[in-house]
């Protein structure tokens, strides 16, 4: 019988692959060569189809040096805003809330700097990002790190200090505070935490286990550290968790989890939405300018032209992506442990292109947004130069000092200040992800300040040294010296000469 199942197993091993076995092989690869070529520490990813999970790859290491595993918590980044909008769409579903109705009848304190525009805003605004709120990314309402109950609403009020950019319904802005204020919306109508909702009506029915909504929960479940780009190599980064984030960015879970949440999207709810709900919150009703948003879901075509639902997030030290086709039913789910806004591009590929194999297309893997690393390399260039021109020569410095100083403070503020502005955010959320470009910054920042000091100090110190004095002022000829040259008789006062005068 030995020789029967040597026989067999050599037969299975000539035999061809079949598409599903070929297929598998291609998305294995590809993920091994996709997380290799951008020094991605750990990767979790699964293709769902038909309900069922179809393929797993699990590759590398969790932030504390465990193997990463099917059931390795991730933060999903903005991929929690489809959880969102799925619990909005319930009480939509349950009566308990109207899309069209103004959010105010919900949440009768929120407010803006703009009255008027606060009371036109309504849930489906909210939903789409059609509101007219800003990216608020520059204005520290985001990433607070609010751990603390009543978190959602102090953020949420805090608000009362933006103006909206455009008119509610106007067109589309992507801005963390639409969802933020859902959130406070369902634990409004619900009489319970954001949190708690979820747990009870999404992630426990679903089967969620290894999901985390708070800080104590992210402790229960072991989430471990995610990694953050320093000079294009990951670095282990303590993600802090944020329970008052949790609704746009902070919701925790595995890739068990995720592909649990994506078999309901393309199975009709599993219980937990009807059908009718879950192709509501698919369809794209504000246009994007490359695509449309749904609630909570963009929605768009690819190049071959299938229909992609699709949303993708990130948080300091994580990424995710879910890409639904739901014409075939499938769908595929990346999660990736380390995070930089230069890798995003290269992040967010890998779904479309698992998604392309599973078509049957070649994938079409992007690159790193070389953007970035021009700007640190710059930053890198100037910090070494501001360097040697405050160690070399300091002697050499010439004018006058007052330009000097509003030199360094102009190129200081210009770095910490402008650059940041020019990215949409500032210098804290610079710092928080992207924190090679932000230190390195701030380094530039400081030398530049030096360099300002050391010279005008220089120029001031030769200005009081070269000055003309005046008389009497140098010790040395403040006390005339005695003079004892011997005195004739006939030099004195009253002395006659011994030399008449001729």
């Amino acid at each position: 019988m030995r020789w029967l199942t040597a026989v067999a197993i050599g037969a299975g091993l000539l035999a061809p692959a079949t598409p599903a076995q070929a297929e598998n092989a291609d998305i294995g690869t590809y993920l091994k060569r996709h997380a290799a070529a951008h020094h991605i520490p750990g990767l979790a990813a699964a293709v769902v189809r038909d309900g069922r999970v179809v393929q797993t790859v699990t590759l590398g290491e969790d932030g504390n040096g465990a193997k990463v595993t099917t059931q390795t918590p991730f933060l999903l980044g903005s991929v929690s805003k489809p959880v969102t909008a799925l619990a909005v769409t319930q009480l939509v579903e349950a009566g308990r809330v109207d899309l069209d109705t103004p959010v105010r009848r919900y949440l009768p304190w929120f407010d803006l700097r703009d009255e008027a525009a606060a009371a036109a805003i309504t849930v489906r605004h909210l939903l789409t990002h059609t509101s007219g709120l800003p990216e608020i990314a520059t204005t520290g309402l985001t990433d607070r790190f609010d751990n603390t109950p009543g978190g959602l609403d102090r953020a949420v009020r805090d608000l009362s200090t933006l103006d909206d950019t455009t008119e509610p319904g106007a067109r589309h802005e992507y801005s963390d505070a639409n969802y933020a204020v859902l959130g406070a919306l369902v634990a409004a109508v619900s009489g319970q935490s954001f949190g708690t909702y979820l747990r009870r009506n999404v992630l426990d029915p679903l089967g969620m286990r290894h999901s985390a909504t708070t800080a104590a929960e992210a402790d229960a479940i072991g989430l471990p550290p995610g990694h953050r780009m320093w000079f294009g190599r990951p670095v282990r980064f303590d993600s802090p968790f944020d329970t008052a984030g949790v609704p746009y960015g902070y919701l925790a879970a595995s890739l068990d989890d995720t592909t649990r949440f994506v078999a309901a999207q393309l199975g009709g709810g599993a219980g937990i939405l009807s059908p009718q709900g879950i192709e509501l919150t698919h369809t794209g009703l504000a246009d994007t300018g490359n695509g449309r948003y749904g609630l909570g879901w963009r929605d768009s075509t690819s190049d071959s032209g299938a229909r992609l639902v699709w949303h993708a997030g990130a948080t300091p030290g994580y990424f995710a992506h879910i890409v639904l086709s739901p014409d075939t039913r499938t769908g595929v789910v990346v999660l990736s442990n380390v995070y930089s806004l230069a890798m995003d591009p290269a992040l967010a590929s890998a779904a479309f292109d698992v998604a392309a194999i599973m078509r049957g297309e070649r994938p079409d893997p992007r690159p790193a947004d070389n953007t970035f690393t021009y700007v640190l390399g710059g930053l890198v260039l100037l910090a070494v130069g501001l360097v040697v021109a405050i160690v070399r020569a300091p002697w050499k410095a010439r004018g006058r000092p007052v330009p000097w100083l509003l030199g360094g403070g102009a190129l200081a503020t210009a770095v910490v200040v402008g650059l940041p502005a020019a990215a949409g955010a500032g210098l804290r959320q610079v710092l928080l992800w992207t924190p090679d470009v932000g230190w390195t910054g701030v380094t530039v920042a400081a030398l530049a300040v030096l360099l300002g000091l050391t010279r005008a100090g220089t120029i001031t110190y030769r200005r009081f040294r070269s000055a003309p004095r005046p008389a009497g002022s140098d010790d040395r000829t403040a006390t005339p010296a005695p003079d004892h040259t011997p005195t004739h008789a006939a030099d004195r006062p009253g002395s006659a000469s011994p030399h008449p005068p001729r």
